[in-house]
C-alpha cells in the first residue's frame, strides 16, 4: 500500500502578497487617483517669473533672512518692496518709517544736506591712485614713543606733528625750552620725519601739546612696539 505523506503549508507568502496588496493599493483607488490627476488644472507654463529683490537679491518672501540680523529685513529691502510691490510689502508688514530713504533725495523727492555732507566728506578723504583707484586719506594721529639706549639714557620720539601743521623745527625749539634737553628732528626708515627728545618725558611732552599746539588727546598715542597703546 503506498503512504502518502502531507507537505506542510508555507504562511510566510501569504502574509507578504497580503503587504505588497495594501501598500499598491486596490484596483479603485488607483483609478480614482488616475482621474483627479487627469482633471487636475496644471500651469503649462515654463519658465516660471520668480521675482527678486533688487538689494538683496533674493526673492522678496526672504529678504528677512538676508540681513544681519535673522528674521529682520533690511532697511534698503523695505524701501525697494514698498516701492516695486507694495502690495507684498504689506502682507510682510513692511512700515515705510523703517525703509531706507532712497539714493539721490528723501522721501518728498527734495535733496537731502546731510546725505551730501556725508558723501562729500568721503570723496574728500580719498586720494586718487594710479589706475583709477582710490585710497582713503590716513588719519590724523600723533605717536610717542621711549626707548632706552643706554642703562638709564632713554630718548622719547614725537611723530605725525605735521599732519596738524605744525612745523618740526618750531616744535624741536618748545621741547629743548620746556625740559632743557637736546631736540632734533630725524628722518625715519620709511622717508618720514619725527622729533627725538632727550629723556624720558612721554607723560610730560602730551599735555605739552594739548596746550602749544591745540592737538586733540584723543588723536596723540603712546606706542609701545609697532602700534599705538
Amino acid at each position: 500500500l503506498a503512504r502518502v505523506v502531507a507537505m506542510p503549508k508555507k504562511k510566510g507568502k501569504k502574509a507578504e502578497s497580503s503587504g505588497s496588496e495594501e501598500e499598491a493599493g486596490s484596483d479603485d483607488e488607483v483609478g480614482e487617483a488616475g482621474e483627479a490627476l487627469a482633471n487636475a488644472s496644471l500651469d503649462p507654463r515654463y519658465p516660471l517669473t520668480v521675482l527678486y529683490c533688487a538689494a538683496c537679491s533674493a526673492p522678496p518672501e526672504f529678504c528677512p533672512w538676508m540681513g544681519a540680523k535673522p528674521g529682520k529685513p533690511t532697511a534698503e529691502c523695505q524701501a525697494w518692496a514698498l516701492k516695486n510691490v507694495p502690495e507684498l510689502a504689506a502682507k510682510l508688514g513692511y512700515v515705510a518709517s523703517e525703509a531706507a530713504v532712497p539714493a539721490g533725495g528723501d522721501a518728498a523727492g527734495g535733496g537731502s544736506a546731510q546725505t551730501e555732507a556725508a558723501a562729500g566728506a568721503a570723496e574728500a578723504s580719498k586720494q586718487q591712485m594710479p589706475g583709477g583707484k582710490t585710497k582713503k586719506e590716513a588719519s590724523k594721529e600723533v605717536h610717542v614713543s621711549s626707548k632706552q639706549r643706554q642703562k638709564r639714557k632713554f630718548v622719547c620720539t614725537v611723530r605725525g606733528l605735521e599732519l596738524f601743521g605744525v612745523k618740526l623745527a618750531d616744535a624741536c625749539k618748545i621741547f629743548k625750552k620746556k625740559f632743557s634737553t637736546g631736540a632734533s628732528v630725524t628722518e625715519t626708515p620709511d622717508n618720514k620725519e619725527e622729533i627725538e627728545i632727550q629723556g624720558d618725558v612721554k607723560d610730560d611732552v602730551v599735555p605739552l601739546m594739548v596746550k602749544e599746539f591745540g592737538i586733540d588727546i584723543k588723536n596723540i598715542f603712546f606706542v609701545e612696539g609697532t602700534g599705538p597703546k
